[in-house]
């Protein structure tokens, strides 16, 4: 579970239809956006191999202009998105050799009118033929200028009942258990022995459970079905820039009593990948290789 968990120009109006949408240009993680439609391609779940037809995209595109709800529609081609990509990830070699154009799709970006209805525009795009995925960029993103998070990487320990695999088993008579003292004390002693650690702090439950609260204070439900019990301790680390966060992340997650290790390096470029580039399937040895 992803613990963090993470526009354009007028409606073409009067455009003639072609047998593919315009080129728009790049994209940028900065542009006003609300919502994104991802194409098909073959490796797009529930696509059935297949990618989206020329066809299906202008079909797609006279729908979008079609909708009251909307007050912009503007089309990423494939290469604009490969271009942006390239750029968004340029220290990250190994992802840049894992992806080529042809494996991003391509999209038309949304923005809706205020106060349309964005659940009821999601469920009408998501049904169109061609289509692969469908992100509200308003619920993955929240604040369009969030505040940069103060730690670098979060260390989750056990909680009673846990159905962590990694709380289930190799901690002899402490599996299914809160981590214990014997266990927090070794995850300290790790972590105060690995190199690019600058600073750290302990999150006690009570800690944790009062700053989800606040958290989702917006979120009634969520937070009325949420015991203090079920919100683990954690140790917060900030780390130097030039660690390699993703080894000290997967040594530190082997710990007894360490239920998930998670760095905000990594969640960052996971939810720009998804968000931007409509991939969810890549695994993280390439989305959160090392900045070279």
């Amino acid at each position: 579970m992803i613990v963090a968990l993470l526009a354009g120009m007028s409606i073409l109006v009067g455009t003639p239809a072609a047998a593919d949408p315009v080129t728009a240009p790049e994209i940028s993680a900065s542009d006003e956006r609300e919502m994104t439609v991802f194409l098909c391609i073959p490796t797009t779940y529930g696509c059935h191999k297949r990618g989206a037809t020329a066809k299906q995209k202008q079909a797609l595109r006279t729908f979008l202009e079609s909708r009251p709800e909307l007050s912009d529609v503007r089309f990423v081609d494939r290469a604009s998105a490969y271009k942006s990509f390239r750029r968004d990830f340029a220290g990250n070699k190994a992802l840049l050799k894992a992806v080529r154009a042809k494996d991003l799709p391509e999209s038309f970006r949304l923005r809706l009118k205020n106060g349309a209805d964005q659940d009821r525009v999601r469920r009408a795009v998501y049904r169109r033929p061609g289509v692969g995925n469908v992100i509200d960029q308003a619920v993955l993103y929240g604040d369009t200028q969030p505040m940069a998070p103060e730690w670098d990487i979060s260390i989750f320990l056990c909680v009673r009942d846990s159905a962590m695999p990694a709380c289930l088993s190799g901690r002899g008579r402490a599996n299914g258990k809160i981590a214990t003292l014997k266990e927090k004390k070794a995850v300290v002693k790790a972590i105060e022995g690995t190199p690019g650690v600058e600073t750290y702090i302990f999150e006690d439950q009570a800690t944790a459970y009062r700053n989800f609260v606040e958290s989702y204070a917006d979120n009634e439900s969520l937070v009325n079905v949420t015991r203090m019990s079920d919100i683990p301790e954690a140790y917060r680390l900030q780390m130097r820039s030039e660690t390699d966060w993703n080894a000290v992340s997967r040594s530190l997650a082997r710990l007894p009593g360490v239920s998930q290790v998670y760095n905000q390096r990594c969640m960052d470029a996971q939810t720009k990948l998804f968000a931007e580039y409509g991939r969810e399937d890549l695994p993280d040895s390439k989305v959160c290789a090392p900045r070279q």
